[in-house]
């Protein structure tokens, strides 16, 4: 079968490579496929609960250093802006919680 045709999303719509669509960006019309590419997280579904389950066209993903935001699932290290901000969030309280330390390289 491989990656053309992967079954159906949380939201019913169908995956892959062969499938047409149009970036999930609120507004935006720009032609993508559901293939993995344009997938948040790099991988269908939610990555672990690091990504959203969406597909984004270029200018609404975002490449991410997923080893330093300690993101295992990520595949690729690409998230759309609402996963971007949502990471952003949850280590700045594991900062202010103490629970990740910063380290500076200097």
């Amino acid at each position: 079968m491989g990656w053309a045709d992967c079954g159906k999303d949380s939201k019913g719509r169908s995956i892959g490579y062969a499938h047409d669509a149009t970036c999930d960006h609120e507004g935006c019309e720009e032609p993508i496929n559901r293939g993995l590419g344009c997938a948040c997280g790099g991988m269908h579904g939610d990555c672990g609960g690091q990504a959203c389950d969406g597909y984004f066209c270029e200018k609404h993903l975002h490449f991410v250093d997923s080893e330093a935001m300690g993101f295992d699932e990520l595949r690729d290290g690409m998230l759309c802006g609402g996963c971007v901000q949502m990471a952003r969030v949850e280590i700045a309280d594991l900062v202010i919680s103490g629970d990740l330390k910063v380290v500076s390289n200097d």
